[in-house]
């Protein structure tokens, strides 16, 4: 196999499993009706249920950073294929509240290894000045994976309920669990990016341990960036999005979560674009200012603005084509530490990201969602407009962070490069 054709495979199958891993991770957004009729859950309890994933999945991040550093992705996602099937499994066959509610942690363990292993491959595999294209790419193949469970869950849990969807996991699991094995090696034989003893962007200070990656302020500061963009994605598209589109527009649940595929569609459309035009990475600081910028434009005028559906859909489709921002944030990651550390950094930005995306704003927006419930218990299948609305303010407010955080972000990269000459 030539060694085109292996980076090209080792890309597709480490996308795949981060494809799944993404489905996984939204599941609960398809399916929520079910959910709330197998276990009666309110608001604040489907935050629960959907922020267990997160918590383990976040925990796990430095360590499988880590494991990547010392094994390589091939043997860390085969493992992490396998211990899927078992965890799909343990949710397919939940039958309480507090059960699912733990297969979903475990999930998060099994899915911990997905992205930094896909990150991993593309900083590998291909050229330092392509790896904001690639993972561009790899994001652009991920919100596939949103688009095909907003379009084929709804009806498959409609049908065979959590059973079905999850059998459905549990085979694809197995297949790439193989495939991982057969087709990815850990490295090429001849590497695109400097050796483990040169800095990876050729600036002094790139770090080259563990104590010195976590110093990074930039690191913290581009990752706390990028987990604001993927917020979008994280906590709009995989939960709250659906119940917004419903109650703002008037329609079904299975209509709502049909029309916020536009979100995953627009995103798989802006992700390479962008990420296209980062490979010139003097352009890639305004880049990422523009996608700061439409994101808290088109996110302040899609939750607070009266406007036709036609308006609605089109600030959708806006939103989810600057969300590959955070990809830029990553490239930023990349670009502070040496080769030997690449897995660890990425999976310590990929830590904060996920914290800020996850966990912290699914439970600002539950919490303050069961607030407006003053005559009765308030779920994401009966708000209102006015109580999703203000609920979502985290999430605006969170966009509209990106402005100032984007202009220090760059302006600290642009003084790291000036450090070079």
């Amino acid at each position: 196999m030539s060694s085109v054709v292996r980076s090209w495979s080792a890309w597709f199958v480490a996308s795949c499993c981060l494809l799944l891993q993404f489905a996984i991770q939204i599941q609960p957004a398809a399916m929520i009706p079910s959910l709330e009729a197998d276990f009666s859950l309110d608001a604040e309890a489907l935050g629960i249920l959907t922020s267990g994933y997160f918590v383990t999945y976040l925990v796990c991040q430095m360590p499988v950073g880590w494991l990547l550093d010392r094994h390589g992705p091939r043997l860390v996602l085969t493992l992490s294929m396998a211990i899927t099937f078992i965890g799909m499994s343990w949710f397919a066959f939940s039958g309480s509240f507090a059960s699912a509610t733990t297969a979903r942690v475990f999930l998060g363990v099994c899915g911990a290894p997905a992205f930094a292993a896909a990150a991993l491959v593309a900083a590998r595999w291909f050229p330092t000045r392509r790896f904001a294209l690639m993972l561009g790419l790899t994001e652009a193949f991920t919100l596939i994976g949103g688009l095909l469970v907003a379009l084929v869950l709804p009806p498959l849990d409609l049908r065979f309920g959590r059973f079905g969807s999850s059998t459905v996991f549990c085979l694809v699991a197995l297949v790439l669990g193989t495939l991982c094995w057969i087709i990815i090696r850990d490295r090429p034989t001849r590497s695109f990016s400097h050796s483990a003893q040169e800095p990876s962007n050729s600036w002094s200070g790139a770090a080259d341990s563990i104590s010195a990656t976590l110093a990074q302020p930039r690191l913290w500061l581009a990752a706390l960036h990028g987990g604001l963009f993927f917020a979008i994605v994280g906590a709009f598209g995989g939960l709250w999005g659906g119940p917004f589109l419903r109650a703002r527009l008037d329609v079904s649940f299975e209509e709502a979560t049909r029309l916020l595929s536009v979100l995953f569609l627009s995103g798989a459309i802006g992700a390479p674009i962008l990420g296209l035009i980062a490979t010139r990475v003097r352009w890639r600081g305004s880049i990422l200012i523009v996608a700061s910028v439409g994101c808290a434009v088109f996110s302040s005028l899609l939750i607070l603005a009266e406007l036709p559906r036609s308006a609605v859909m089109s600030l959708l489709f806006g939103l989810g084509f600057f969300t590959a921002g955070f990809a830029l944030d990553l490239a930023y990651v990349r670009d502070l530490v040496t080769e030997r550390m690449q897995g660890f950094a990425l999976g310590t930005a990929n830590l904060i990201l996920g914290i800020v995306a996850g966990p912290l704003m699914l439970m600002l927006i539950a919490e303050s969602l069961e607030r407006t419930g003053l005559e009765g218990t308030v779920t994401a299948s009966n708000a209102s407009i006015e109580q999703i609305r203000s609920s979502l303010v985290w999430f605006v407010g969170g966009l509209i962070l990106t402005v100032p955080l984007g202009l220090l972000l760059v302006w600290m990269m642009r003084t790291v490069r000036a450090d070079t000459r």
